[in-house]
């Protein structure tokens, strides 16, 4: 018995070894920096759990939606939700950093996922992987942009535990 579980914890931690390093993707992305944003644009072949086809956002997706951002997040941000003791994410938009994911949706619509967090969170893991946090307010929040119709939707900002 003894034996079968040493067996089975090896087996086990081989196992979750591979998941992990398979998860990590060992891709990076290309940071892209001007003076009005820091983003991080991530290719298709980053492993995620984004729905549809994949893309490569090219900076020319990314200078557009970050026009779009300016022009029409106050707008979306209207209700100010779970911004009550964090940052109005319209009026410090130049403090978060951003993340860009590219995928077809299932009306062929090229969207630009934009993942963003607050620019002291920052670490270089963030060219590296996802950075997914559950709770912290408007530190972190996330927006889709859909470069066919020009049009920003889906904002969701992170709640409070």
């Amino acid at each position: 018995m003894r034996r079968f579980s040493l067996l089975l914890s090896v087996l086990l931690l081989t196992i979750f070894h591979g998941l992990g390093q398979a998860n990590s993707n060992h891709i990076e992305a290309e940071h892209y920096k001007t003076k009005k944003f820091d983003v991080a644009i991530f290719p298709a072949n980053y492993i995620d759990m984004i729905p549809g086809k994949r893309f490569t956002p090219t900076k020319q997706d990314i200078d557009k939606s970050e026009f779009a951002l300016i022009r029409d997040l106050e707008k979306l941000n209207r209700q100010k939700q779970n911004q009550t003791s964090t940052p109005l994410i319209h009026k410090n938009l130049r403090r978060y950093k951003r993340q860009y994911f590219g995928y077809i949706d299932k009306d062929g619509q090229r969207i630009l996922l934009i993942n963003c967090f607050w620019d002291k969170d920052a670490e270089n893991s963030w060219l590296k992987d996802r950075v997914q946090v559950f709770d912290g307010g408007s530190y972190y929040w996330d927006i889709k942009y859909c470069i066919d119709k020009d049009k920003l939707f889906d904002l969701s900002i992170n709640g409070y535990a």
